[in-house]
């Protein structure tokens, strides 16, 4: 069950901004939305993506998501606690997030 909401609309700039990116904007979203806190907490959580968005670049989802991802122990568990609202389009750019942040890069040196 969904206990908590993340709507991302809160960093367009009241839809001036179409495209999420820049991992230190991921970043900076991720203190903002104290998603450290978040990663501990039982309850799951909804993820608002809003349609007029364009990209939501890997480099910004790995700023906001790469250590959410790492604590719960990759994609499966990460997906578990985090539920994603999101256009087709805008789905794409989150399981390419998703891939490059657990991505073994010490493999394809």
């Amino acid at each position: 069950m969904v206990e908590f909401m993340i709507d991302l609309s809160k960093f367009t700039g009241d839809r001036k901004v179409r495209n999420l990116s820049g991992k230190e904007r991921g970043m900076a979203a991720r203190e903002d939305l104290k998603l450290d806190q978040l990663d501990l907490t039982d309850g799951q959580v909804e993820v608002i993506i809003p349609e007029y968005l364009d990209t939501i670049s890997p480099s910004f989802f790995q700023g906001l998501f790469s250590q959410s991802i790492a604590k719960l122990q990759g994609r499966e568990g990460f997906l578990r606690k985090y539920q994603f609202r999101a256009s087709e389009q805008l789905m794409q750019w989150v399981n390419i997030g998703i891939r490059n942040a657990t991505s073994d890069r010490g493999k394809l040196i």
